[in-house]
């Protein structure tokens, strides 16, 4: 029975995360290959490409922020929505989903045990599920967006300050 429901549900999240990532990598090589050639000096070259690491992974943190859908989860047809009300999630509930990315491998071993939500799901309170036109009327939560992007911003901003001091991007 749960190898069963971790078949049905696992190919579609699966796919789905295979194509945000795709594009994300499309999108962060042409990121790095200008602002390549917008640095002459070394130390330019390094402070642009630790700038534009942090923008990519501050995306990558709110992929799923327009109406809980992602790139590859608009093209399988999967939605995040909360898991209380089955609406869209909310930006913040996305960004504070994604965080656990970070924890990857503890996140693919919790879709074993728990194949509909991953550690990042029940924390924010949300699930993944097929995309339904139910939620379609739902405003735009402009106020939230701004929050999720900005704080997703701050918190890889010194994420990525607080690897530097320990010497690993050297």
């Amino acid at each position: 029975m749960l190898l069963n429901s971790i078949i049905k549900v696992l190919p579609n999240r699966i796919l789905s995360a295979i194509i945000d990532q795709i594009s994300l990598v499309v999108f962060s090589l042409i990121i790095f290959s200008i602002s390549d050639k917008l640095a002459s000096t070394t130390q330019e070259i390094n402070r642009i490409e630790v700038n534009t690491a942090i923008v990519i992974f501050s995306i990558f943190l709110n992929k799923d922020i327009y109406f809980g859908k992602s790139i590859g989860k608009n093209f399988i047809g999967l939605r995040v929505v909360s898991a209380r009300t089955g609406n869209p999630a909310s930006p913040i509930q996305c960004s504070l989903r994604n965080l656990f990315v970070l924890l990857w491998p503890l996140e693919a071993l919790m879709l074993f045990f728990s194949p509909k939500r991953r550690i990042g799901d029940f924390v924010a309170g949300t699930k993944v599920q097929e995309d339904t036109e139910i939620g379609r009327e739902v405003k735009w939560q402009f106020i939230q967006a701004i929050l999720a992007v900005v704080g997703s911003f701050i918190f890889v901003f010194y994420l990525f300050n607080f690897i530097d001091s320990l010497g690993i991007m050297n």
